[in-house]
């Protein structure tokens, strides 16, 4: 049939469904791009972002019970190259360069094998002078005020105590540590370790069962950890 009659009819029922599929369908890709993309950003171990660690050593009790688990956040100091573990990022130093604190615990990757991670405190940052005097922490020539607040067995030497004593660094960040008494602290009494630029100086919370900065030995020691070796900053810990 010719004329403006032909105009007016209506579209066949099966096109205007075919039209409606095509907006359920381009809805569906939509929302399924967006929790790609959440998912891809915000869980664990799947982004730019996050990232779980286990926690299998006593070092950082008690802060860290053995078996818990960490949530490390990649972007709190900016990337470094060492970020990731399937690729390198193709950057120098860090970007953005976002200094770490003391007090924050960090995961950075080991110095002498930089395939092994490790979790500890910032102590120490660029230029400070950090020293172990009688077990106590001393930085930039200034013992760090630690109170005791409770005392245990030692569950590896009954003999022995654990004493968990509440540490305070200069900007009144404060945490718990412990310190075993009646033994012979081999690091309890160091020299003075002066941090060089670009480095970091950590301990461990439990601080007579740590392999931290204080260690410079190529064989197990850890030594100063270079900023781009950090992964991230501890944000939650269960």
């Amino acid at each position: 049939m010719n004329g403006p009659e032909a105009i007016r009819k209506p579209p066949k029922p099966e096109v205007a469904g075919h039209g409606r599929e095509r907006r359920v369908v381009l809805l569906a890709s939509s929302a399924g791009f967006l929790l790609f993309l959440v998912a891809f950003t915000f869980l664990p171990n799947a982004g730019p972002v996050f990232r779980v660690f286990t926690n299998p050593s006593a070092s950082m009790v008690p802060s860290m019970p053995v078996g818990t688990y960490s949530i490390v956040s990649r972007a709190s100091y900016g990337y470094s190259r060492h970020s990731f573990d399937l690729f390198s990022l193709p950057i120098d130093g860090r970007w953005p360069a976002w200094p770490p604190s003391r007090g924050d615990i960090a995961v950075f990757r080991l110095p002498r094998d930089p395939a092994t991670f490790y979790v500890k405190r910032i102590v120490g940052l660029p230029g400070d002078r950090v020293q172990m005097i009688g077990g106590r922490l001393s930085l930039n020539g200034e013992l760090v005020p630690n109170a005791a607040i409770s005392r245990a067995p030692d569950p590896v030497d009954p003999k022995n105590e654990i004493v968990t004593y509440l540490e305070t660094l200069p900007d009144n960040t404060s945490y718990h540590i412990v310190r075993s008494e009646g033994i012979n602290r081999t690091f309890g009494n160091t020299e003075v370790f002066r941090v060089p630029p670009g480095h970091l100086f950590t301990l461990g919370d439990n601080r007579d069962n740590s392999i931290d900065s204080r260690h410079h030995s190529q064989r197990f020691g850890v030594g100063f950890v270079p900023l781009e070796l950090v992964i991230g900053r501890v944000v939650a810990t269960f």
